[in-house]
Formats: structure tokens, sequence, C-alpha cells
């Protein structure tokens, strides 16, 4: 059974990993790196399944369970904003210590590894030194969060973003109509798990005219519209941001030159209003959205975070 079908736009990780599993030449660790919601976690799994099922013939019994005894999930807890110490010292190294049940390999998945702790980083190092024979540890990452002395001892796996056109093939496989695809995969911008939160959400008219109307807002100058954007931001903010990123990306980088080539045609009248702001300040603005975005997925006062958010655009439409 061929574990990696259906994974979208990462062949070449693919690849590399079939390689290693065909020459039995497999690492005891692997860093898997990239942005969010390209496929990192779907290729680790069927990495995981892979190797395993080497040695165990029943093994799909259990992965449709969800509970092979030879597979462990690390990740963050419910109500925490960190993957704590005593995951790894309390739950991953107990594990590890005992041989595998059904398999010849025990694989172990660390889930959003940039959100480990200091001290749980520094647990884990202590288990990627000397890791049992049959251990194989994979750590999924989104940003650069992870202590240089892990990473040296991980073999490094890169992930970039889906091409829009497999974005759009593989949501037409799902059934959604060329127009709807296409828009949804222009929005994701590489994303697989964006692209299908764009493409699902049916209220999308709504949320584009929120997006857009906290860009008006902050352009005209009033310092209230950080706190109103904010509230506005709580309903969706992953898709708001999204779209709102998207318009100043188009502003700055092809603004009213080629229509064809936005991003978000949708908002020339947006784009042409944006023309006349400091270049500098929206590429800045970009940048620390991208960075704050991320604490949405931690245990964070998502008013207060948005309200950051806002200060950013804010200053950038000044």
């Amino acid at each position: 059974m061929d574990y990696f079908s259906g994974i979208v736009g990462q062949d070449k990780p693919i690849k590399l990993i079939k390689k290693s599993i065909a020459s039995a030449h497999t690492s005891h660790a692997y860093l898997f790196s990239g942005p969010a919601g390209v496929g990192k976690m779907q290729v680790a799994m069927a990495f995981a399944h892979s190797l395993i099922a080497l040695a165990d013939e029943q093994a799909g019994v259990y992965f449709n369970e969800k509970m092979h005894p030879d597979l462990l999930i690390i990740e963050k807890m419910e109500n925490r904003s960190l993957i704590a110490k005593e995951q790894i010292s309390r739950q991953l190294e107990p594990w590890l210590a005992l041989k595998p049940y059904r398999a010849q390999h025990r694989v172990a998945i660390i889930r959003d590894a940039h959100l480990m702790s200091l001290e749980a980083a520094n647990a884990l190092l202590k288990t990627l030194e000397e890791p049992p024979a049959y251990a194989l540890i994979i750590l999924i990452c989104d940003d650069g969060n992870i202590l240089e002395t892990i990473i040296s001892r991980c073999q490094s796996v890169r992930f970039f973003p889906v091409a829009e056109k497999d974005l759009v093939e593989f949501l037409q496989a799902r059934g959604f109509d060329r127009e709807k695809a296409s828009r949804a995969a222009r929005l994701g911008q590489g994303s697989v798990a964006g692209a299908l939160r764009f493409v699902e959400e049916e209220g999308l008219e709504e949320i584009w005219e929120t997006a857009t109307g906290i860009i008006k807002d902050m352009a005209q100058g009033n310092r209230a519209a950080i706190f109103e954007a904010a509230e506005k931001l709580q309903s969706a903010p992953d898709l708001i941001i999204r779209i709102v990123e998207t318009i100043l990306r188009d502003a700055l980088v092809i603004g009213e030159k080629n229509q064809d080539l936005l991003l978000a045609p949708e908002a020339p009248e947006i784009i042409g209003l944006l023309q006349s702001k400091d270049p500098g300040r929206l590429m800045t603005a970009i940048m620390e959205i991208e960075k704050l975005k991320t604490y949405y997925r931690r245990n964070v006062n998502t008013l207060l975070l948005n309200t950051s958010i806002g200060y950013q655009l804010w200053h950038a439409l000044q």
C-alpha cells in the first residue's frame, strides 16, 4: 500500500523518504520544516505508516483505529501555549525505552516542534544524542524556533508552498468547480490547509467584506479602527488576516500595473488606495503580521493578539 498517495505538491520530500525506506537507511531523527499547511504532518504520518507496515502485516487495522502501539504523536496539550518538558521526559522517553511491540521501529512524531519550551527542547536533545537503535523521531516545524543543537542531530527535510495549479487540481478532484478552486488556491498561497479553509467557507463573501472594510477604515487614520478591527478579527482570524495580507502584497508587488497577476483581483479599488502608502511600512506590516499570527496556535488572549495585528496594520496605512 502506498501511504503517500493523495499528498499534493511534495514530490521531492516524498521521493527522498521513499528512497531511504527502500534502502533501509533511515535516520534516527528527521526535521520536517516549512510553511504551515503544506503537508508536513501528512508526509510524516505516511512515513511512519510505511515504515511500521514493513514488519507488521496487520498494521493497517491499527492505523484505522489510530492506536498502533509503535506510533506515538506528541503535540501541544489543550489550554497550554507550549509543549511541556513533562511530555518529553514522562511520555516520550519511557515510550521509546520499550522495544517495538509489532514492528521493527517505534516512530514518534512531535507536531509543532517549534512550540517546545526550552526545557522540553533540552530534554529531547538528550534523547536525540543516544536514541535506541529501533527509534525514529520526526519533528514538524513551521518556523525557525528550534535549537541549533537539535537541528544538527536531525536529517533536515524542507517543504515548500504547493504550486497554485496543483492546489486547483486538488480542489477540483474534491468536487469544487474551477472558478471556486482557483480563487481558493490563490488565497491559500501555497497552503493546502489554507486553500481548503477558503473553498469550504460558506460565508466567504462576508469575510471578504470584513477584511476589505478593515483596510479602508485603517487607511482613514482613525485610531479607533484598531480596536474595531480587533473585534472583527475574532470571527475568523485566519481567513480575514490571509485576505488582508494578500491585498497588502498585491499593492506592494504588483499594484495597478497588471491586474491579471493580482492574488486578490476583486479589490482594485483598495489596491489603488494603497498605492500612496509607504512600501517600506507595508513590507514591515506583512512580516510582523506573519509572525504575530503564529501565536493563534498557542493559548493566548486572542483579542490582545488581534489588537497587536491592528496596530501593525494601522501604522502601515498612515
